[in-house]
């Protein structure tokens, strides 16, 4: 009897009455990616692997159900193609420039080895084209480009033609799980809608009834954020976790940006979890669950980024091989995944046996009479569901948004300060002369020019999120990157990839001028500079980060109380320049190593 089999599987199944052989066949070894299966009857003596498969060819009742689906499989294909053409005649579009698959490997396997591979898609773009199609290990070619047009298509004027995909929930699943950074559709409305509050930080956001009704929507005004007290206690943290001051230099020599994604961990857990369950890695010793969950977390990033070549195209059977031969022994990245999960289902156990033990309502109650209670996601959640695994997704994928982009940024800020001699000095006298040595407020430290301009630089050039991709749902086009001068609109079929780099748009001369690759903060005194879809370091659109200003305020608040604390830095970096550790979110491969000298205090 014939037996299906998955495609990207070959598998020999021998049954228990008889020996039976289950023949699958790959899908890139037939030109309409058929899948067979054949079961044969085997006798005791097994034939050659040359007459097993002569036998089968031979066999009439083998080769009509072939036949049958190779015509069917044919002509589906003939009608997808027609239809296909039609549509892009109907639009005027007209093919993209092409870069050939064996080029394309090759520059990105040179460019990962010396840590250049952001690098080289601005070449890539600057040489091949703004907008180009072209293919790694996928079997079908991707469009990549980074042309504001596009982008702007991609993720707002068409957002509801393009998707995160399959693809992405694969990989970001065995550690996020679903929720924001890897649903589509409804899922995602659902996730969006429950966490809008904490996009909407600094901000006097209103809801509709509807939404009101079937979601939460927490009270999130910008008093929430505007109250500081955490931030400084955190950076208290981080002066504490400080290495001693080095008697022969009088220098505090620290490499700063494991210490700023440790911060971050810890305030975002605060808002998260609470300050009862927060995370405290800057002080905690090296085995505690804080820790192990830092590393964990930060590991199975990484690999995440890695793994996605084996679940691509041509790459799945070695994946597949890879799988096979793993059994069920875990491998670190799934060790890492079980680390980050069990440390958090200990903390949302905890939390949820203070809830059945407490009545939302009497909670409700006691909420009312400290109307000043800090904002805590986890309360909020709550109260659309206690299902555990849907609170750690939901935590996991906000975690993301409003650690790793503060981290990411605070660690390029400073990699640069360290360097720019004359931008240190132009903060530090902004910060002096507007407080005085006093802590900073949320008004006045959100109209600092020097410190605004600053991180706008740092995230123009070294954007937390500096590459993305999109799959379209259905036929469609983009409005330019067709014909001999790129202008004319191209073809987007149903199912393929969309990328666009960040990195390299932020870097278009058309945009940010002649000098787009210099670190130059005073740019955004400009009025004329308006880089609108040009400029997009939290994304765009609907998906725009929710932890944008969460992200900005930390990383404002904790820039300006280092300057308090430290006249004067230096690098101490063996590298000049710039390089990318590629994850989730890129951050410094080599860290932020720096040696900060103390300020004097004044009486």
């Amino acid at each position: 009897t014939p037996t299906a089999a998955n495609f990207t599987h070959s598998i020999y199944y021998r049954s228990q009455s008889k020996n039976t052989v289950v023949l699958s066949l790959f899908p890139f070894l037939l030109p309409f990616s058929l899948s067979v299966s054949v079961s044969v009857s085997l006798t005791p003596s097994l034939p050659s692997s040359v007459s097993l498969c002569t036998m089968l060819l031979s066999s009439r009742l083998t080769l009509i159900p072939i036949g049958i689906i190779v015509v069917v499989a044919a002509f589906n294909w003939l009608r997808t193609w027609i239809q296909n053409r039609a549509f892009a005649a109907s639009h005027g579009c007209q093919s993209p420039v092409r870069l050939s698959r064996l080029r394309n490997i090759i520059q990105q396997v040179k460019a990962m080895r010396s840590h250049t591979w952001l690098d080289m898609w601005c070449h890539r773009y600057s040489t091949v084209g703004t907008t180009f199609e072209s293919a790694t290990v996928s079997i079908e070619p991707i469009i990549f480009t980074n042309d504001p047009e596009n982008i702007k298509s991609i993720l707002a004027t068409d957002f509801k033609t393009f998707e995160l995909g399959d693809r992405r929930r694969r990989l970001m699943g065995p550690l996020l799980g679903p929720g924001i950074f890897s649903n589509d559709g409804p899922a995602w409305e659902h996730s969006r809608v429950s966490q809008e509050d904490y996009r909407m930080i600094g901000s006097q956001g209103s809801a509709d009834n509807s939404l009101l009704q079937a979601l939460m929507r927490p009270n999130f005004t910008k008093m929430q954020i505007s109250d500081l007290s955490t931030f400084e206690s955190h950076f208290q943290n981080l002066l504490t976790a400080l290495p001693p001051v080095n008697p022969h230099s009088g220098l505090v020599e620290v490499d700063l940006q494991p210490l700023f994604f440790c911060m971050t961990l810890d305030s975002a857990s605060e808002v998260l979890l609470g300050r009862a369950m927060s995370f405290l890695s800057q002080l905690d010793p090296p085995e505690s669950a804080s820790l192990r969950f830092l590393d964990a977390f930060d590991y199975a990033q990484i690999k995440i980024h890695r793994r996605s070549v084996l679940d691509r195209g041509w790459m799945k059977p070695f994946g597949l091989v890879y799988f096979l031969l793993k059994g069920k022994k875990k491998d670190k990245f799934e060790k890492a995944c079980d680390t980050v999960h069990s440390i958090l289902d200990e903390m949302i156990a905890e939390f949820l046996r203070s809830h059945y033990q407490t009545p939302f309502s009497q909670q409700d109650e006691d909420k009312d009479v400290d109307r000043n209670k800090k904002y805590v996601f986890l309360d909020e959640m709550a109260k659309t569901t206690l299902d555990p695994l849907e609170l750690r997704s939901e935590i996991l994928n906000v975690l993301v948004a409003g650690r790793d982009t503060t981290g990411s940024l605070l660690s390029n800020a400073f990699f640069v300060l360290a360097r720019r001699p004359d931008i240190w000095a132009r903060v530090r006298a902004e910060v002096d002369e507007t407080f005085e040595g006093r802590l900073p407020d949320y008004t006045t430290l959100r109209n600092m020019k020097q410190v605004r301009n600053l991180l706008n630089e740092c995230l123009r050039l070294y954007p937390p999120v500096p590459f993305n991709s999109r799959t379209a749902t259905a036929n469609t086009t983009l409005p330019r990157g067709g014909g001999p001068d790129g202008q004319s609109p191209i073809f987007i079929k149903d199912g393929q990839q969309v990328d666009y780099h960040v990195h390299c748009l932020h870097r278009l001369p058309e945009t940010f001028g002649p000098d787009a690759h210099v670190f130059r903060p005073e740019r955004w005194d400009d009025a004329a500079l308006r880089p609108g879809w040009g400029y997009i370091p939290f994304n765009g659109g609907a998906r725009i980060c929710l932890g944008q200003q969460f992200a900005l305020t930390e990383a404002s608040y904790t820039l300006v109380r280092l300057v308090q604390e430290f006249a004067s830095i230096e690098s101490r970096d063996v590298e000049h320049e710039w390089r990318e550790q590629i994850a989730l979110v890129t951050k410094s491969r080599n860290g932020t190593k720096v040696a900060l000298r103390k300020a004097e205090k004044e009486g």
